[in-house]
C-alpha cells in the first residue's frame, strides 16, 4: 500500500503561573492512501484506482484543556479572608478541555453489488456535473445524494472509496469541571467535584445514511441523518481524604 500525509501543527502551552495553567493545539492535515477505504479495495489489480483521502483523516483539529486556581482567601491576591469566611472561598479550581474538528471524508457505497461476487468491494459511479455538496448541509440532507449512482451490473464503479472535500459532521465539545478542596487538619480533606460534559449541549450527529441504490429502487435515505451522540451530561462527585 501507498501512503502520503502533509501536516502542520501549532501549540500554544502557558506554564502555571498566577493559578493558570493553559495549553492549545492545533493541527491542519491531508492524507492519501490506496487502502484504508471503509468497505475495502475494489480493484486488487489496480490499487491507483482507490487512491483517495484516506478515511480517519480529520483536515482540521483543535484541543483546548486548561487550569485555574481561584486566587481567593488568606494568603491569595483577592478575598483575603479568614475564618469562616476563608474556608469558604479557598480552594476553587476551574479545568476542562474543548475539542472540535470538522469531520472525516464520507464514502457513498452502492446499495447492491451485481458483480457475481467478482468483487467484494464496489465503489459507486459519480454522476457528471452534479455537486455532492449542498448549501447548508443539516440532518435533513448533509450531502447531494443525486451525484452518486449505482454502477451498472457487472462493472465496477468509477469513483473512489471516499470524496475529498466531502465531510461528516465531525465533533465538538465543551467539557467544564468546578472543584472545591477543603482542608479540614492534617492528610484529611473533602473535595466536591461539578463536572458538565459538552456543557453547550452541542448537538454532535451521527454520519449520515451513505447506501446509495439504483434509480429502480433508491434508497430515500440517502443523505440523511437520524441520531446524535447524545447531549449535556452533568455529574457530581464528593471525595472525602484521609
Amino acid at each position: 500500500g501507498r501512503f502520503q500525509r502533509d501536516a502542520g501543527f501549532i501549540r500554544i502551552e502557558k506554564r502555571a503561573s498566577f493559578g493558570l495553567t493553559f495549553t492549545a493545539n492545533y493541527e491542519f492535515s491531508k492524507q492519501f492512501d490506496d487502502y484504508s477505504g471503509p468497505y475495502g479495495n475494489q480493484d486488487f489489480f489496480n490499487l491507483r484506482n482507490d487512491w483517495s483521502v484516506s478515511g480517519a483523516n480529520t483536515p482540521q483539529q483543535l484541543e483546548l484543556s486548561y487550569v485555574y486556581e481561584f486566587p481567593f482567601g488568606p494568603s491569595q491576591p483577592l478575598l483575603n479572608l479568614s475564618g469562616i469566611g476563608g474556608a469558604i472561598v479557598r480552594g476553587w479550581s476551574l479545568s476542562g478541555n474543548a475539542y472540535w474538528n470538522d469531520g472525516t471524508p464520507l464514502a457513498p457505497e452502492p446499495e447492491f453489488n451485481h458483480t457475481g461476487d467478482v468483487l467484494t468491494t464496489l465503489n459507486v459511479n459519480l454522476v457528471p456535473g452534479v455537486s455532492p455538496h449542498v448549501s447548508s448541509p443539516g440532518p435533513g440532507e448533509w450531502y447531494n445524494p443525486a451525484a452518486f449512482a449505482q454502477p451498472a451490473d457487472f462493472t465496477m464503479g468509477n469513483g473512489q472509496p471516499t470524496i475529498a472535500g466531502l465531510l461528516g459532521p465531525g465533533y465538538k465539545s465543551v467539557d467544564v469541571s468546578l472543584g472545591k478542596r477543603l482542608p479540614i487538619g492534617g492528610e484529611r480533606s473533602f473535595e466536591f467535584n461539578a463536572t458538565a460534559l459538552n456543557v453547550l449541549n452541542h448537538p454532535n450527529w451521527t454520519y449520515p445514511d451513505m447506501i446509495i441504490g439504483p434509480a429502480s429502487a433508491p434508497n430515500i435515505d440517502a443523505g440523511r441523518i437520524i441520531g446524535s451522540h447524545g447531549g449535556r451530561v452533568i455529574q457530581l462527585g464528593l471525595k472525602f481524604s484521609f
